[in-house]
Formats: structure tokens, C-alpha cells, sequence
């Protein structure tokens, strides 16, 4: 199913092309037919709070009434409620949020011909992941999705909201790929493009013999939040070539100030802590949307890209069940070829962690 993702909104601006964003031809005027299958995903920074946080609250009376409210409540539920006409469809979900500052990535999922959908709240920084499904969810119309990014006083996003995006099929939930199509893996046989790489082509990692490739796989995300990309810059790292990832994708740091302050050989840490030094930067004049690749590997290793060392997929998260992985970018990937380890390739470094390390290498 083609995913295109048709409308943003951040704090500052707002978007909206039914044909997909950044499509060149003309969108057609938008009527009231209904988004059959869909995403609604919105991306927040949860703190503690003593009263309910409305993150997102759509209210319209014509031409009939029709509202979305997504909510986060003091003791960490997050709770989605849409109308639409005289029918209300209201879901729960439990969740680990409102103890702790945390960035978390809410959606909804839907495809209203097969009566199913699935909310969602993923933490990209520790890999939690809380579903739950949606029976019978009700299809937002055009008219309400360019009203959601668009109408600034019939809908609203709270202050620590970082963007709102809505796609004409059903996003994949959980984990999403970090690594650009121009990303170059190291094989036995040499470098190859990411989006060459299949299922079953050795890569080569750091400290061990070649491993296989279980899974290669991409996914298009709006250019916003945790999914902006950032340019790793050669010659730093060992690069041989720019290296551009999402913010979230973890390289590594090694050195002797790793060895004294964590007794670690190496370790990792999200290319954003990075943007302090040289080696990192946001990327300048960025598509709205980016397909980004990854690669999911027997084992959870360090593999080399454009000559940096890199962490493959963590699918950890999105394979804790099937109900999980279906919703998934591993949802095609076939049950016999999970992993035979799940876990971290290197400790994980933390924003103040990375810091510390000013005078560290990467690589």
C-alpha cells in the first residue's frame, strides 16, 4: 500500500497537498469524501502534569459536528476521542509517560473498510512501545484533515507539541529506519547503497566475522521532529562520504575519555546529541518528506556506513509480538527470521552523557 503523507502542522507552519507533499500538480478542491485508510500522528515532548494536556483539540459544528481530541492525562494515559456527526468513538491507552520528560510519538492507524485500527505511543529515546486497537474507527473527511493543520482557531496543539502529519494509508508504528538512501553499508564484497542491500547478503561489523541480513527495509516520514535529518560530516568519524541520518539514529563514540568515564569501550548516542560539534548539522533546504533505510541483522551490531560505525536496526521494540510487528516496518518480514539476539549493540549514551564526552573520538 503507497503511504503519502498529505499534511503537516508544527507551531510555526502548516501544510497541506492531498496528492501528497511536495507532489508538483495541482491538487483538485477538497469536497467532503473521507480518507478511507489513514494516519494521524503527532510527535510531543510529555512532562509531568496535574491536569489533562489537550496535545491536539479539532472542533467543528458544519457541516455537521466533527472533532478529534487526543489527551494526555496526570497518571501517563493518553486518550483519544473522535466524533463525528452524532457518533463518538473514544480509547485509552495505558502508558509509562507523565513520570519523566519524554519525546513520544502518538498515532493513529486506520483502515475503515476492514473496521480496524490501532492507537499508538512510542518513546524513540528507551524503545517503549503501548498499543491498542481501535474497532470500527471512524475516517476523518479531506475537509477536516486540511481543517486540522490549517484552521489555527477551531483547532489546536499544545505548546510542546512538535508537529501534527497526517497520511493517506496506515503508517508503520513503533521503530522507523534512521539512514538515507545514499547510505553506503560495508559488505564482504565492498560498500554497497542500503537500497541495494537484500535479505540474506552478509555485512560486515565491527570486531567479528561477517552477519547476515535478515531484513532491509525503508519507510517515507515527514522531515519534522525526531524524523528532521542530520548531515554527519566527513572527514570526521572515518566518513569517506557525507552521511545523513533522522536525529535518532545512534553512532558511536570510543576513546580513552569513554574508557575513564563509563569503562566502556564504546558507546553510542543519537546523532542529535552530536550538533555541538563540527561533525554534525541539520540538513539545509530538506524535502518535506524523506524515505529512510535500514537494516535489521541476526544480531544487533555496529556495522560501517560511508565508513563510520553505525547501529544496525533495533527491532527489539516492534518484535515483542505479532500483534506488535503486524503494525510494523517488520510486518512482511517472515516469522522464522527474527533475531536470535535482541538487545543493545553498545550502551547507550543520553543527551548529558554525550556531553561529557567533548574530547572523545567517533568511531
Amino acid at each position: 500500500m503507497t503511504l503519502n503523507w498529505i499534511a503537516t502542522r508544527t507551531p510555526e507552519r502548516s501544510a497541506f497537498h492531498p496528492k501528497g507533499l511536495g507532489a508538483t500538480s495541482r491538487a483538485a478542491p477538497v469536497g467532503m469524501e473521507l480518507l478511507a485508510r489513514g494516519s494521524l500522528l503527532i510527535e510531543a515532548t510529555t512532562r509531568p502534569v496535574t491536569t489533562p494536556v489537550n496535545l491536539l483539540r479539532f472542533s467543528v459544528l458544519d457541516p455537521w459536528p466533527s472533532g478529534v481530541k487526543i489527551c494526555l492525562e496526570p497518571d501517563g494515559t493518553v486518550r483519544l476521542m473522535i466524533r463525528q456527526g452524532e457518533r463518538y468513538l473514544e480509547t485509552a491507552l495505558k502508558t509509562g509517560l507523565g513520570g519523566k520528560t519524554k519525546t513520544a510519538q502518538i498515532a493513529l492507524i486506520w483502515d475503515a473498510p476492514r473496521r480496524r485500527g490501532r492507537f499508538s505511543v512510542f518513546v524513540p529515546d528507551n524503545g517503549h512501545l503501548w498499543q491498542t486497537d481501535v474497532m470500527a474507527p471512524f475516517p476523518l473527511s479531506m475537509r477536516d484533515v486540511r481543517r486540522i493543520v490549517t484552521d489555527t482557531e477551531r483547532s489546536t496543539i499544545d505548546s510542546d507539541v512538535s508537529f501534527v502529519a497526517v497520511a493517506d494509508a496506515p503508517c508503520p508504528l513503533g521503530p522507523i529506519p534512521g539512514l538515507a538512501e545514499s547510505s553506503a553499508v560495508d559488505t564482504p564484497g565492498g560498500p554497497v547503497l542500503i537500497q541495494d542491500l537484500k535479505p540474506g547478503d552478509l555485512v560486515c561489523i565491527e570486531g567479528r566475522a561477517p552477519v547476515r541480513a535478515l531484513w532491509v527495509g525503508h519507510t517515507s516520514m515527514p522531515t519534522l521532529g525526531r524524523f528532521a535529518p542530520m548531515k554527519l560530516r566527513r572527514p570526521y568519524m572515518g566518513l569517506w562520504d557525507d552521511l545523513v541520518t533522522t536525529m535518532d539514529q545512534r553512532v558511536c563514540l570510543s576513546g580513552s575519555e569513554v574508557e575513564y568515564l563509563f569503562g566502556e569501550e564504546r558507546v553510542a548516542t543519537a546523532v542529535r546529541h552530536l550538533e555541538i560539534r563540527n561533525c554534525a548539522a541539520p540538513v539545509k533546504a530538506i524535502p518535506p518528506v524523506m524515505r529512510y533505510y535500514q537494516v535489521l541483522l541476526e544480531t544487533h551490531e555496529i556495522m560501517r556506513v560511508n565508513g563510520a560505525l553505525v547501529e544496525s536496526f533495533d527491532g527489539s521494540a516492534a518484535l515483542a509480538n505479532d500483534a506488535i510487528k503486524s503494525t510494523s516496518v517488520l510486518a512482511d518480514m517472515p516469522a522464522h527470521l527474527r533475531p536470535r539476539e535482541a538487545g543493545l549493540a553498545a550502551p547507550v549514551l543520553q543527551g548529558f552523557e554525550a556531553l561529557t564526552l567533548t574530547g572523545a573520538t567517533i568511531g
